[in-house]
């Protein structure tokens, strides 16, 4: 707090209001107001005046550019202007109590920031997606893609069984309700639908999967998939067909189960040990779309394999901060498998993460170099890639490993028949890849 006072509000204040002055302390003691807060006087004047006239204000996270520091920065403050007055009632100045909220205001910012591009990314999903809390099952969000296959806009607020109520013995209810009750996921492939009591049929392959807060407890559930109907009809139309048809369809098939299955188990992971529901989200969503651009790199090669530069490039993107400085990559031309470039992508995705959070990228400072090598042995061309976090904060290792680790080091070995070492080195995190070239790479 503070008190301004006399014919130039010479300013007093107490010990908690000086580091609000940051480096105008302590030679603001006794100085004008309008001297110390000559950067600002413009936009709180106007108060101090109604203060000096008898009238109390207030402001809340009011905006102000403060310089404190010997540059200019945004700040935000909660205040009260009262006037102070003398024994014969006259007001001789202005009394202030304030605090400063420039940190929430600011987290809150990126709070509200990182959930709209959370939104944006789950709306930018090809398939349909839906999140429904407690046991009675109540719409929290859906995407566009959800409302379209629905034919139906509203579901924020109400419950699973009173929005779809003509779909009552299709299985559906049993199938979400069994979920939410046992907190074990599903996954369910050409269920049809029928809608509005129609006699037409909707095809649709869809996970479902238990949310959980941080004590493990189910508080919801997940639903995403995607129609098959065309496929499903075109599947049944080639099984009837020749072999080499079959054959296709059996491809297919095969592609939409891989795909299924991947999106549950990252589902599962990740709804069952993120701390919040919100990062929950903001993990699935972020892994999805890991898994989405390994996808776009493959389709364009015809799934005959991808380049690990292109892989790379598409993967760590996302992490820098567009100015090319915070990943350095260095290495040759290699043409990665299809599995091994998706494992790859989950990889570096996670890594990427982490590093965000925890690594080189989470300061102005840091950045990560990727290196790759071909390299001969007596087992022939081993390919080696490393992941060296430089510039950060000291690192520790962690206590236990979550599923991002565990990804890395158990999941993407097995994929490429290789070895796979993460050292938490105090310098930065280093990541180490060897696997033979000759093992599907």
């Amino acid at each position: 707090m503070f008190l301004a006072s006399g014919p130039n509000l010479g300013f007093l204040y107490n010990d908690a209001y000086a580091p609000i002055l940051g480096a105008k302390h302590p030679q603001a003691l006794g100085r004008p107001f309008k001297e110390i807060w000559s950067e600002i006087w413009d936009d709180i004047a106007p108060l101090i005046d109604k203060a000096l006239s008898g009238e109390a204000t207030w402001a809340e996270d009011l905006p102000l550019l403060m310089h404190r520091h010997g540059y200019a920065e945004a700040t935000f403050f909660t205040f009260s202007y009262s006037p102070a007055f003398d024994d014969q009632g006259q007001v001789v100045g202005v009394f202030c109590t304030c605090t400063e909220t420039t940190d929430r205001v600011l987290a809150d910012r990126r709070l509200e920031a990182e959930r709209h591009r959370q939104r944006r990314m789950l709306q930018q999903m090809p398939g349909f997606v839906g999140m429904l809390s407690g046991p009675d099952l109540i719409y929290e969000y859906v995407n566009d893609a959800y409302v379209q296959i629905s034919e139906r806009t509203d579901f924020i607020g109400r419950r699973f069984r009173d929005v779809f109520a003509d779909i009552e013995g299709q299985g559906y209810f049993e199938a979400f309700e069994t979920v939410y009750r046992t907190g074990q996921g599903m996954v369910i492939r050409g269920m049809e639908l029928r809608l509005h009591g129609r006699t037409e049929t909707q095809v649709i392959d869809f996970v479902l999967e238990p949310i959980r807060d941080e004590e493990s407890a189910v508080i919801g559930v997940f639903v995403g998939g995607y129609e098959t109907t065309e496929a499903y009809q075109r599947g049944v139309a080639l099984q009837e067909s020749t072999g080499h048809l079959r054959l296709l369809v059996n491809e297919l098939n095969h592609r939409v189960k891989n795909s299924l299955a991947t999106v549950q188990a990252i589902a599962a992971q990740t709804f069952k040990t993120a701390e919040t529901f919100e990062q929950s989200k903001k993990d699935f969503s972020g892994r999805l779309v890991s898994l989405a651009q390994a996808h776009d790199v493959l389709t364009e090669t015809n799934w005959s394999g991808a380049s690990i530069r292109e892989i790379v490039d598409r993967t760590v993107g996302p992490h820098g901060d567009g100015s090319g400085d915070r990943f350095k990559l260095d290495g040759p031309d290699v043409v990665l498998s299809p599995k091994s470039a998706l494992a790859m992508s989950m990889a570096l995705h996670e890594l990427g993460t982490n590093a965000v959070k925890y690594g080189s990228l989470s300061v102005e400072s840091g950045h990560v170099e990727i290196t790759w090598r071909v390299i001969p042995s007596q087992q022939g061309l081993m390919l080696t890639v490393v992941w060296r976090e430089v510039g950060g904060p000291v690192v520790t290792a962690p206590t236990r490993r979550g599923f991002g680790s565990r990804l890395i080091e158990r999941g993407l070995a097995p994929e490429l028949g290789g070895e796979v070492r993460i050292v938490y080195d105090p310098t930065g995190v280093v990541c180490t890849i060897d696997a033979p070239l000759n093992k599907g790479v």
